[in-house]
């Protein structure tokens, strides 16, 4: 990347940045009392299979953990990370954006260009409206953890860059944190869209209606 081009990267970075910040803002409140429920609905009914390649890399994670620990993680990472930003916030953010030729192309490239903490408060927000959670999902761990899973998250984050960025190989019990930190994630997720009357198929889509007899997991 030359000069220009880091100049443009950087332009482009900074506008993402302030335009998340100002729909955030804007909406923080508003958001789960006003549109939540019936955007969330239309969007999961719009795009059954957004869980799909998510929930396929968690299969796979599972199946690498005893042989390749350090594969079983970046599986298991990037999985938890698709589902936060695309079967959760994605349709948030498209739903904030008043205009519906362009909700999906913001919704994009907010979740695209920028990490998923810069949106933890909504994200908190979402699962505390329909998921059960006495402590708070800020505050809410594994029953195998006494830290919190969003932390949890953030360590995982570490290792896997640490993997990506430096070569360094993990340890089975990084990819087992990593794992578990991902199916709860899943497991969050499935009651979330359950509380709006969807469910996961035996093939990771969503469907409307009452829980078959065939699931993902």
């Amino acid at each position: 990347m030359n000069y220009e081009e880091a100049e443009q990267e950087a332009a482009y970075a900074e506008f993402v940045a302030s335009l998340a910040e100002e729909l955030y803002d804007e909406h923080r409140g508003q958001a789960i009392e006003e549109f939540i429920t019936e955007r969330l609905k239309s969007y999961y009914e719009r795009n059954p299979s957004i869980a799909v390649n998510a929930l396929r890399f968690l299969e796979t994670s599972k199946c690498l953990l005893d042989k390749e620990p350090t594969a079983s993680l970046l599986y298991s990472s990037i999985s938890t990370e698709v589902i936060l930003k695309t079967v959760i916030l994605k349709p948030i953010v498209s739903g904030l954006v008043h205009s519906e030729s362009i909700s999906e192309l913001v919704a994009n490239v907010l979740t695209k260009q920028t990490g998923v903490d810069r949106f933890k408060d909504l994200i908190f927000k979402i699962l505390e409206e329909y998921v059960e959670i006495n402590e708070g999902a800020a505050k809410y761990s594994r029953a195998e953890s006494e830290m919190s899973l969003w932390k949890e998250r953030e360590l995982v984050q570490k290792t896997r860059n640490a993997v990506a960025h430096r070569a360094e190989f993990c340890s089975v019990a990084d990819a087992q944190r990593s794992l578990a930190v991902a199916n709860e994630f899943y497991s969050l997720t499935e009651q979330l869209i359950a509380a709006l009357g969807f469910h996961f198929d035996g093939a990771g889509e969503i469907r409307f209606g009452d829980l078959g007899q065939q699931t993902f997991f």
